[in-house]
């Protein structure tokens, strides 16, 4: 051993070699509190950055693979693929959340029928017109395609 500290203070543990991932939980509106913790540890980050003279980086800039499910797998597009800032995604996601899940959208009441079947509570025309809301704020088309012909730095 060198006698020296594992990491120095200057440098961030994301900056590690091997793969770092960041994984997303769903549940709704409660996805933003992902978000907010997400913020946290990249204010963080980026604060270190200003102050060694270094450019703030995205989510994507430093995740290997970015990945949810539910709301987590649209908040993954939205960092990884669309390369918002956390900042960027919060305020999307709230309109999101807005149209998606508002007492309007509601189509059941619960999760299950009556017959013990699963049904959606909420009805999927308006997750779709708001992602497509998103793609154009971003200056993509819905028609666009999702797939890079390059390897991207960040997976989804």
């Amino acid at each position: 051993m060198s006698g020296q500290p594992p990491h120095s203070p200057n440098v961030s543990l994301l900056d590690e070699e091997g793969i770092c991932m960041l994984s997303l939980d769903g549940g709704g509106v409660r996805g933003l509190s992902s978000l907010y913790v997400l913020k946290r540890i990249m204010d963080g980050h980026n604060t270190e950055r200003k102050r060694l003279g270094q450019n703030p980086q995205k989510p994507a800039d430093i995740f290997d693979l970015i990945g949810g499910t539910s709301t987590g797998g649209l908040i993954a597009i939205m960092l990884g693929r669309l390369q918002m800032d956390v900042d960027e995604c919060i305020s999307a996601y709230n309109d999101l959340i807005k149209v998606v899940f508002n007492e309007k959208a509601r189509v059941h009441q619960s999760k299950f029928s009556l017959l013990g079947q699963t049904q959606a509570r909420f009805d999927s025309g308006g997750l779709k017109a708001a992602i497509e809301k998103t793609l154009r704020d971003r200056g993509l088309s819905p028609t666009d395609s999702m797939v890079d012909s390059l390897e991207p730095n960040c997976k989804v």
